[in-house]
C-alpha cells in the first residue's frame, strides 16, 4: 500500500475495503518474481546465466571455427590484438597483424613478434565454416576475417586449435553435464526426501542410514576413486554418461535429509490432515499439497549446486579422469596445461578459468536473488 492510500484511509475519503477488493490479487510466485526484479544483485546474476545458456545454445555462431579446427601453421600462437588505429593513428576497420617466429640466439627460445605485412580485416557476420543447429546448417559466424584468414582473439593451443572457440563450445558441455547432475539428483533427492519424510517408520530409518553411509565418505577421494573405475578404452560419449552417474550417485543425500526434515514437520499441517480427511490418496497428497510446498526450497538448492557441480566437473577434468577427448569442456581444456612447461610456453590457455570464475560467480548471485525473493522474513 502506498503512502497516498495510507493518507486516504486514514481522512476516511477511501474505504479500505473497496481498495482492497479493486486491487488485483498477487499470487505468491508472483511476489516472488517482484522481489527478485527488484533485487540488483540477483538480476545481475540472472542476466549472466541468461548470456551462459545463450552462449552455449549458439555456440556455433559466436565461434568463429569448430572445436577441432587447426591451424598447423599457427602452434602455442599467442592472442592476436584488435587494432582500431593505423600506425600513423589513423582511425580504420579493426584489423589484426599476423605473427612471425623469431628465435633468441642466446636461449634459443622461439618468440612471436607482430607482422605488419599479414593484415586481415575484421567484421561482423561473415560467412565461414559450416555449423548446424536444430537440423538446419548455417555458415554465418558473429566475428571473423573479411578474407577468410585465420583470426585467434585468444591464441592457439599445441595443435593450432582456436581457445576462443573451444571454450565457447566448452560451454556445451560444462553446462549439461551440471544440468544433468543437477536434474538427476534432485528427482533422486526429491522422491527418497519426501517419501522419507511422509511415510516415516521403518522406511524413513532405511533411507536415512542410506544418506549417512553415503555422506560418511569424503568427496574428493571417493570421487577419484570411483572415477579411477571408469574404463579408458569406452567411447567418449559413455563415459561422459558413467561419470555424471557418479556425480549423481554422491550428490542427492544432501536434498533427500533436508526434504525429510521439511515434510517430517509439514505432515502434520492441517491442510495436509484435511485432505486426509476427505480420502485422497497418499500419491495426490504428496503431489499437490507437499512437494508444491517446498519447491522454493528445491529451486534454491537447484541453484546453489549449478555452481558446485561446475567447479567440481572442471577439477576432475583438470585432473584427466573426467571428460575425454574429443569432447571439449572447460575442464579439459585446462587440462592440457597441466605440467608448468605448457604454462609457461602458452598463458593464455587459462582462459576457460575466467568462464568458470564468470559462471559460478553468475549462478550464486542468481542463487542468493532467489533465496532473498522466496524468503517471508527477508526485507529484500
Amino acid at each position: 500500500m502506498t503512502q497516498i492510500d495510507s493518507d486516504a484511509i486514514e481522512h476516511g475519503s477511501v474505504d479500505a475495503q473497496q481498495l482492497a477488493e479493486d486491487r488485483p490479487s498477487i499470487s505468491y510466485w508472483g511476489l516472488v518474481v517482484r522481489r527478485f526484479v527488484r533485487n540488483k544483485y540477483g538480476m545481475v546474476g540472472f542476466i549472466a546465466c541468461m548470456l551462459i545458456f545463450l552462449t552455449a545454445i549458439f555456440a556455433g555462431f559466436i565461434a568463429p571455427y569448430g572445436p577441432q579446427t587447426a591451424n598447423r601453421a599457427a602452434l602455442y600462437s599467442p592472442p592476436q590484438t584488435l587494432h582500431f588505429f593505423t600506425p600513423d593513428g589513423s582511425l580504420t576497420t579493426p584489423y589484426v597483424t599476423g605473427f612471425k617466429e623469431e628465435m633468441n640466439m642466446q636461449t634459443f627460445e622461439i618468440t612471436f613478434v607482430p607482422d605488419l605485412d599479414k593484415i586481415s580485416y575484421v567484421a561482423l557476420f561473415v560467412e565461414g565454416e559450416p555449423w548446424q543447429f536444430l537440423g538446419m546448417t548455417f555458415n554465418t559466424h558473429l566475428f571473423g576475417t573479411t578474407d577468410g584468414s585465420k583470426f585467434h582473439i585468444l591464441g592457439t593451443d599445441n595443435l593450432g586449435r582456436d581457445v576462443y572457440s573451444r571454450m565457447i563450445y566448452g560451454t556445451r558441455i560444462t553446462l549439461l553435464m551440471a544440468l544433468l547432475v543437477m536434474g538427476s539428483a534432485c528427482v533422486i533427492g526429491i522422491i527418497m526426501g519426501v517419501s522419507s519424510g511422509y511415510f516415516g517408520g521403518l522406511y524413513d530409518l532405511v533411507v536415512q542410514r542410506l544418506v549417512e553411509f553415503v555422506k560418511a565418505f569424503p568427496d574428493l577421494p571417493l570421487y577419484l576413486a570411483l572415477v579411477a573405475l571408469l574404463p579408458r578404452r569406452a567411447e567418449p560419449i559413455t563415459i561422459f554418461i558413467m561419470f555424471a552417474c557418479i556425480l549423481v550417485l554422491l550428490r542427492w543425500a544432501d536434498l533427500c535429509r533436508e526434504l525429510r526434515g521439511k515434510v517430517f514437520s509439514m505432515r502434520n499441517l492441517e491442510y495436509v490432515r484435511a485432505a486426509e480427511a476427505v480420502g485422497a490418496s497418499n500419491s495426490r497428497i504428496i503431489g499437490a499439497h507437499i512437494v508444491p510446498n517446498t519447491s522454493s526450497h528445491i529451486i534454491v538448492w537447484a541453484t546453489y549446486q549449478l555452481p558446485e557441480i561446475i567447479l567440481l566437473e572442471s577439477f576432475l577434468s583438470f585432473l584427466g579422469v573426467g571428460i575425454q577427448q574429443p569432447m571439449v569442456s572447460w575442464g579439459s581444456m585446462l587440462n592440457q596445461i597441466l605440467d608448468f612447461q605448457s604454462f609457461s610456453a602458452a598463458p593464455w590457455m587459462m582462459a576457460p578459468v575466467a568462464m568458470i570464475i564468470i559462471s559460478v560467480l553468475a549462478f550464486n548471485a542468481a542463487g542468493d536473488g532467489l533465496r532473498d525473493a522466496m524468503d517471508p522474513y527477508s526485507n529484500a
